[in-house]
This record gives C-alpha cells, sequence and structure tokens, in this order.
C-alpha cells in the first residue's frame, strides 16, 4: 500500500515538472519573440529617423549658420539670450508655487 502511494506521489511530481518546465518553455518562446519583434521595429525606425535627419541636416545647419551669421558669430550672446529666458520662466514658476501655497 504504501508503496503505491510512493508511486503515485512520484507520478504526480513528473507530470508537475513537466507541466512547469512545459510552462517555462512557451514563456522564454514568448518573451523571445517580443524581445525579436521589439529590436526589429526599434531597427527600422532608426534607420526611418536616420534616412530623415540625413535630409533635414542640411537644412537645419544652414539655419544655424545664419542665426550665427546675425550675431556675427558670437554664440555667447545666445546663450545669455537662453540663459535669461531659462531664468525667466523659472522665476514664474516658483511665484506660481508660492501662491498656491498661500
Amino acid at each position: 500500500m504504501k508503496g503505491e502511494a510512493g508511486h503515485m506521489l512520484h507520478n504526480e511530481k513528473s507530470k508537475q515538472e513537466g507541466h512547469i518546465w512545459g510552462s517555462m518553455r512557451r514563456t522564454a518562446f514568448i518573451l523571445g519573440s517580443g524581445l525579436l519583434s521589439f529590436v526589429a521595429f526599434w531597427n527600422s525606425v532608426t534607420w526611418h529617423l536616420q534616412r530623415f535627419w540625413g535630409a533635414s541636416g542640411y537644412f537645419w545647419q544652414a539655419q544655424w549658420e545664419r542665426l550665427l551669421t546675425t550675431f556675427e558669430g558670437k554664440e555667447w550672446i545666445l546663450f545669455f539670450i537662453g540663459w535669461r529666458d531659462l531664468v525667466s520662466q523659472g522665476d514664474g514658476s516658483k511665484q506660481r508655487v508660492n501662491s498656491e501655497i498661500s
């Protein structure tokens, strides 16, 4: 009697292990397929963006050169204009936060 019970437990245990390994294989297949699809999609998007920016890169370079010509090549003027705008936006947000708290 004890031998039969031990044999039944052993069979159930091996069936459960087979089920676990099957689940692990299915999970690995699904995750692997998803990862492969994601990488292929990402490479495709990157390729299209490189084609787009490669074509329009000359346009943006020309705009930057026009801006530098306008300020006679003095990049520090552009730095201070951008810095001043950034600081003034930061001050406004602090005032809004302080008024909301009060």
